[in-house]
C-alpha cells in the first residue's frame, strides 16, 4: 500500500507503506504493493478551519482494513482539504494476481460520475448562450408517453416521469441509446413529467445530442475541448477504448464473491450511453475534477455561475436519502443537481456522486464550503469501499465513531 499526507502545518506524513499484506479466505494472498503516489501542501485559509489533523491516523486504519477485505482487489483514494490533496493513497493490483499495483496514474471506469461531466457541460453551453436548457426535447430524439414532453433540464435533472431505470435492459442486452430511447414512448409515467425524481440512463443519452448540436462536434469530442483538456484531465476517456488505451488500466472484478485471480473483460455496453455512463479517469484526473469546482474561475477553476447551476437542488430524492442505509441517520435530506447529488449532513452541504459498473465502483463526496472532498475508485464488487466516504465524515467532523466498515462481513 501507498499513501502520502501532506498536512497544512506544512509537514508531510508518510503512513501505511510497509504493511506486509493482507491475507485473504482460504489463506490466499493479497499482495502488498507501493503504488506511485504524490502529495501537495495544504495551507489553511484565514476564514477556514480545517479539521483536525488527528484525523488522518485513524483514518488510514479505516483504509488498510478496506483494502485488506478479500472482496477488495485495487483502490485508489484521495482526500482534498481546503482544495489541496492531504492523502492520495493507493493499494492491490489492476489485474488480481498480475502484479501491477494500482497507482494515482491508473484509469478505472467512472461509470454514473459521467453524469456530472454531462451537467457540466450543459451548464457551461447555457452559460455560454449555446443552449437553452428550457426548450422542449425533440421528438425524434425522445417522446413519452404524456401531453407534455420534457425539457433538456428535466433530463438531466432526472424529472421525466419514466419508471427508474427505464429500458437499462435494453442496453445492457447491447442495444443502442437510440433503440432504446424510442421504446421509451409505450412507458406508463410514475408521475407527471417534472413532477418527481426517477434515475435514468437511457433518456439521459438524449442529452448527447444537445451537446453535439451546440457544439458542432462529437459527444467525446465536445467532452475533451470542453472539460478534459481545460480542467486538467488530457488523457482521460471514454468507453472500454480509452480506458484500455491508458499505460495503466484496471480490469473489474465482478461479483459480491470475487474468484481470486479472476478479472473480467472490460467492456460494457453502457458504453452506448457515454453522456451517462462511460468516462474513464483516474485519481488524479478526479483530483483536477474536484479541484476545478472547488477552486475559484480566476484560479482555474469553473464559473461561479455554472458551479450554482449544477448544484441547485432542482428536485428532492427520497428514495436515495431510504438508500443510504445506516447512513441516512447524518443525512436529513437529499437532492438531485445537474449530474450531481446534494446532501445535508448535519448542517453540511455536501455535493456527491457515486458510479457503479459490474466490477467497479467511483465516488466523489465534496464540501465546497471549505474545500474537502472524498475521491475514491475501485475494481471490485466489495462493499467495504463504499463505506469510506462516511468513514471520513464521522473521523472528520467527529459526529460518529467512523465505524462503518466494521458494519460489514468480509
Amino acid at each position: 500500500m501507498s499513501a502520502y499526507l501532506a498536512m497544512a502545518l506544512g509537514a508531510a506524513l508518510m503512513l501505511g507503506a510497509d504493511d506486509p499484506g493482507v491475507q485473504g479466505d482460504a489463506g490466499s494472498a493479497m499482495p502488498e504493493l507501493a503504488g506511485a503516489a504524490s502529495a501537495a501542501s495544504a495551507a489553511a485559509a484565514p476564514d477556514i478551519d480545517l479539521p483536525a489533523l488527528d484525523y488522518f491516523e485513524p483514518l488510514m486504519t479505516r483504509l488498510e482494513q478496506a483494502a485488506g477485505f478479500t472482496r477488495t482487489v485495487g483502490m485508489a483514494i484521495a482526500v482534498i482539504e481546503n482544495g489541496e490533496p492531504v492523502l492520495i493513497y493507493t493499494s492491490g493490483e489492476t489485474s488480481a494476481g498480475s502484479g501491477e499495483p494500482v497507482t494515482a496514474d491508473t484509469q478505472f471506469r467512472a461509470a454514473s460520475l459521467s453524469k456530472g461531466f454531462t451537467g457540466v457541460m450543459l451548464a457551461l453551453l447555457e452559460h455560454e448562450g449555446r443552449a437553452d436548457l428550457n426548450r422542449t426535447v425533440p421528438s425524434r430524439l425522445l417522446r413519452l408517453k404524456s401531453p407534455r414532453q420534457p425539457t433538456w433540464l428535466e433530463i438531466v435533472t432526472h424529472r421525466t416521469g419514466l419508471p427508474r431505470n427505464a429500458y437499462d435492459t435494453l442496453i445492457q442486452d447491447g442495444r443502442s441509446g437510440a433503440h432504446a430511447r424510442a421504446q421509451l414512448a409505450d412507458v406508463d409515467l410514475v408521475c407527471a413529467v417534472g413532477s418527481c425524481y426517477t434515475y435514468q440512463n437511457v433518456a439521459f443519452s438524449a442529452l448527447e445530442h444537445l451537446i453535439e448540436e451546440a457544439t458542432g462536434l462529437s459527444y467525446e469530442a465536445a467532452l475533451r475541448q470542453m472539460i478534459f483538456e481545460p480542467y486538467g484531465l488530457p488523457d482521460a476517456g471514454v468507453g472500454v477504448a480509452g480506458l484500455t488505451a491508458a499505460p495503466s488500466w484496471a480490469a473489474p472484478h465482478r461479483g459480491w464473491s470475487r474468484i481470486i485471480d479472476a478479472p473480467g473483460n472490460p467492456r460494457s455496453n453502457y458504453d452506448a450511453v457515454p453522456s451517462a455512463a462511460s468516462v474513464t479517469v483516474s485519481l488524479n484526473h478526479l483530483i483536477a475534477w474536484v479541484q476545478a469546482h472547488l477552486r475559484a474561475e480566476e484560479e482555474g477553476g469553473l464559473p461561479e455561475a455554472v458551479k450554482a447551476r449544477v448544484f441547485t437542488p432542482f428536485t428532492p430524492t427520497l428514495r436515495e436519502t431510504r438508500g443510504l442505509g445506516g447512513v441516512a441517520e447524518r443525512i436529513s435530506e437529499t437532492h438531485y443537481g445537474m449530474g450531481w447529488r446534494i446532501y445535508h449532513w448535519g448542517d453540511r452541504r455536501l455535493i456527491a456522486h457515486a458510479g457503479y459498473l459490474s466490477g467497479y465502483g467511483a465516488q466523489i463526496v465534496m464540501e465546497p464550503e471549505t474545500g474537502f472532498a472524498f475521491i475514491g475508485l475501485w475494481n471490485s464488487d466489495g462493499r467495504a469501499p463504499w463505506r469510506l466516504w462516511p468513514t471520513v465524515m464521522d473521523l472528520r467532523t467527529g459526529d460518529g465513531p467512523g465505524d462503518w466498515i466494521d458494519q460489514i462481513r468480509n
